[in-house]
């Protein structure tokens, strides 16, 4: 809160059959408040997958191996194995595996931003404000329409898909509640 602007970032997690997403956002960048967020969208898609595919940020991964493999991040591979989740890397430069998310970014920008610009807002909106409205959009607009490339209604789909997903823990590291 406050009367200064700041920039927000949109931490975003997609399920690969129903293409249910989720956003949260943040003001930093750091391997904790990533973490976190990925998190909440887990919560907000009805669970955890098997496992979840990210891309190379630093917020995950730490470097590579001489052959190219990720090397993950040791905060998140602890993250992964409370949620109960493989985690994985995309491979670099492979758009077949990272092109759910990067149109979904597309369509947070030219579709999310633009809805929420006619929506009302506080004064001062807080970053639960905007995921609040991130989290209506994605059931009121993404929910309801077919998919281009499955054929699927969106949210008919993710209704079959949330049956496979497992809970989340009720607390992460034993302290923080991860359900709001």
């Amino acid at each position: 809160r406050g009367e200064r602007l700041v920039e927000l970032y949109g931490m975003v997690a997609i399920l690969g059959y129903s293409r249910k997403p989720a956003f949260r956002f943040a003001t930093d960048l750091t391997r904790q408040t990533t973490l976190e967020k990925l998190t909440w969208c887990l919560q907000d898609l009805g669970g955890a997958p098997w496992e979840v595919l990210t891309d190379r940020d630093p917020a995950f991964c730490v470097g590579q191996t001489a052959d190219g493999k990720a090397i993950l991040a040791p905060e998140w591979v602890d993250l992964a194995a409370l949620l109960g989740v493989v985690p994985k890397a995309c491979r670099p430069y492979r758009a077949q595996t990272k092109g759910k998310v990067e149109r979904m970014v597309r369509e947070l920008s030219e579709g999310c931003l633009p809805w929420l610009s006619g929506q009302a807002l506080p004064p001062q909106p807080t970053l639960a404000d905007y995921d609040a409205m991130a989290k209506r959009w994605v059931d009121e607009v993404v929910g309801r329409r077919r998919h281009r490339t499955t054929g699927k209604v969106v949210g008919e789909a993710w209704a079959k898909e949330r049956e496979l997903l497992r809970p989340l823990p009720a607390r992460i590291g034993g302290s923080r509640p991860i359900h709001e």
